[in-house]
């Protein structure tokens, strides 16, 4: 079911994501420093306000999406829903104004603050409504939210920094208006309701009552994952990060691609099975889920760290490069080791409703990945601290790890993950060989080569399983002639 189930996530997990790649080495060509610094870390911000206003309810949503209980209740739900996504635009504007004065004072101006808060809204609704689709498993809404934005931003943000300013505030005015169109497409293929007519106080009280503590979780989570934006530009100024960002960014959306290829369809099934009493199924289907995750980011964190220099040569400007090339394989680590506890043991604390246990392994990153990466910076410079990140990180996942098995019953795949070991050093061994890439098409054959060598190595580990699953497909395709 879960690989059924990635795989028709998969146009959304690819084309997102792959946007984002690519605006993010074109935008290093337009913005000067300061000013990639500061739109990373407004789009940083904006997660932060999407977890105040609205991600509580949207943990409900995914969590207990009451849409197959009747038409009552998805009318009640559907007016709960707009009442909430209307009080989440004036927290927009408050976080908008708060961002200014946090990131540059001299900018507060309502035009700017406007552009912000336009953007926060439009991007926090996206992700609310793109949770929603996750859970009525509405995959074609779901892509639509996905893609939408990235593509059309890219777009409409190459156009404004040609043609208006090569600003950060051109780029977020782009991606809220690409954010604004998704989610106009998007909403009447998910159902929702304008204008409130009424508040359904017993959706809001369980919302809260699952997502208040939710929100603190999600907020800890925030802070660990974004403490390094913030510390490097505290310390070492908006320039310094800017130019750090793009290495670190770039790092960051390749782990996230492959957490997200399968991850988008893991927790729906995962919830379900728990739902229906199946609590033992839930748990192999999250062994499964970390199986699939370390067989995709496995290759991906080597191949990155393989190609990293000739790559960086290639594709992003002059005054990010040698940044570039010193950070970026570590940050694909950094984040690999986050997302690996994130998207697998966290995961069975948030099913489990012991969230206590989550608040413990964001606690332990937050305050080890802060003091390591400013100790980092301080002593060894840009690279230090993106090394300190991916200790903290690593100290986080093992407590998780220790809390899933010792307290919850969760098994490692610990044969899929020698498996998989195995055949990313086939394909590290394969990229070692090959001479080093001096044109775009040379680094696109040498991925391809990289994704072949581990392919192969992998249906030869997954011999009988591959055999077994093309012996079905036979049988079913004979028994559909007959």
């Amino acid at each position: 079911m879960l690989i059924r189930q990635t795989i028709r996530y998969l146009p959304a997990q690819l084309l997102s994501p792959a946007f984002q790649l690519l605006s993010m080495v074109v935008w290093t060509y337009f913005l000067p420093p300061a000013e990639m610094g500061s739109y990373m870390l407004i789009t940083a911000t904006q997660e932060f306000a999407y977890l105040i206003a609205l991600s509580w309810f949207s943990v409900y949503a995914l969590r207990f999406m009451p849409f197959e209980r009747g038409r009552a209740e998805r009318s009640a739900f559907l007016h709960t829903e707009a009442a909430i996504i209307w009080i989440s635009i004036p927290i927009s504007l408050i976080a908008a104004v708060a961002t200014i004065r946090i990131i540059d004072v001299t900018h507060l101006t309502w035009q700017t603050v406007s552009i912000i808060a336009f953007f926060f809204a439009t991007r926090g609704i996206n992700t609310h409504y793109s949770e929603r689709a996750r859970a009525q498993s509405n995959i074609l809404a779901y892509t639509m939210l996905q893609i939408l934005g990235p593509i059309l931003g890219f777009g409409l943000g190459l156009a404004l920094l040609i043609e208006w300013q090569p600003t950060g505030e051109a780029l977020i005015l782009a991606y809220g208006i690409a954010q604004m169109i998704a989610n106009l497409v998007a909403a009447p293929m998910i159902g929702i309701a304008v204008l409130p007519r009424r508040i359904d106080t017993v959706i809001l009280k369980a919302a809260f009552a699952f997502g208040g503590p939710m929100l603190v979780l999600y907020g800890l989570g925030w802070i660990a994952e974004n403490n390094f934006r913030y510390v490097v530009s505290h310390v070492s100024g908006a320039a310094v990060f800017g130019l750090l960002a793009v290495g670190w960014g770039l790092g960051r959306r390749c782990a996230s691609f492959g957490a997200m290829l399968v991850a988008a369809a893991a927790f729906p099934i995962a919830a379900r099975l728990l739902n229906e009493g199946k609590r033992e199924e839930a748990l192999k289907q999250l062994s499964t889920n970390a199986a699939l995750l370390i067989g995709v980011m496995a290759p991906t964190v080597a191949g990155i760290a393989m190609i990293s220099a000739p790559a960086t040569d290639l594709l992003i400007a002059e005054p990010y490069r040698e940044m570039t090339k010193a950070i970026l394989g570590l940050s694909a680590l950094a984040a690999a080791i986050r997302f690996l506890h994130v998207h697998v043991t966290d995961q069975i604390f948030v099913l489990e409703k012991r969230l206590r246990y989550a608040g413990i392994v964001d606690v332990v990153e937050i305050v080890a990945a802060v003091a390591l990466t400013a100790a980092g910076l301080l002593a060894y410079g840009p690279v230090g601290a993106v090394i300190g990140t991916a200790l903290g990180s690593l100290l986080a996942a093992i407590v998780s790890l220790y809390l899933a098995m010792a307290k919850l019953d969760f098994v490692p795949p610990m044969r899929d993950i020698a498996q998989v070991a195995a055949a990313t050093a086939a394909m590290a061994i394969g990229l070692a060989v090959l001479p080093t890439a001096t044109s775009v098409t040379g680094l696109v054959l040498t991925i391809l080569f990289g994704m072949a060598v581990y392919a192969a190595a992998i249906l030869v580990a997954y011999r009988g399983e591959a055999r077994g699953i093309l012996e079905r497909r036979l049988s079913r395709r004979a028994q559909a002639s007959a």
